[in-house]
């Protein structure tokens, strides 16, 4: 019988004695100024996006699959002295409402499928931050995924929200020290 994803990403967090818990810089350099309201972080994982956004201002819901990543997620929050909602959900099968909210994110999880509903979610104005690996990825990246079916491209990613304003849109190759990655980095925004 194979694992669920849930039942693979908890062991996956339960594994994880220390978690990443500053924000991804992309969020930080490009969230300034965005003001407040309703945020929603999709494939949350342990919080660290969710609980930066909080800090900013922001009403957020964290969801995601793994309710072991959404306990790390809470602790965190409450380590740093902010609220958020968290919500254990498959997001195949979540509805994520209609314009609800005034931010989305979607980090390092890549399902085209779901921008449709992502866009029908975001309030006219809202924006959606995206930023995943993309296709050059596989040959250039040191850790992560190097499946084309998980690796995003240019098309994928815009098509959704040509009706909508990119009001930011890069693909980069980044290294550490120890690490290099190939990601694709995305803001539209709701018309």
């Amino acid at each position: 019988m194979a694992r669920s994803d849930a039942d693979r990403w908890n062991a996956r967090y339960a594994e994880q004695e220390e978690t990443d818990s500053e924000p991804i810089p992309f969020l930080v350099d490009r969230a300034e100024g965005l003001g407040s309201g309703k945020a929603l972080v999709l494939a949350a994982g342990t919080g660290r996006n969710a609980v930066y956004l909080a800090g900013q201002g922001f009403d957020v819901t964290a969801l995601d699959v793994s309710s072991v990543g959404l306990e790390k997620c809470r602790r965190l929050a409450d380590d740093r002295g902010v609220r958020i909602q968290t919500l254990c959900a498959d997001l195949e099968a979540f509805d994520l409402g209609e314009s609800e909210y005034n931010l989305i994110t979607k980090i390092y999880f890549y399902q085209p499928s779901l921008f449709p509903s992502i866009r029908r979610a975001l309030k006219p104005g809202g924006r959606f931050f995206f930023q995943t690996f993309s296709r050059k990825h596989a040959e250039v990246g040191t850790f992560g995924p190097k499946n084309p079916d998980y690796l995003a491209h240019q098309a994928a990613v815009i098509e959704p929200f040509t009706d909508d304003r990119i009001r930011y849109y890069e693909e980069t190759v980044e290294e550490t020290d120890a690490d290099r990655e190939a990601t694709i980095r995305m803001i539209a925004e709701r018309r």
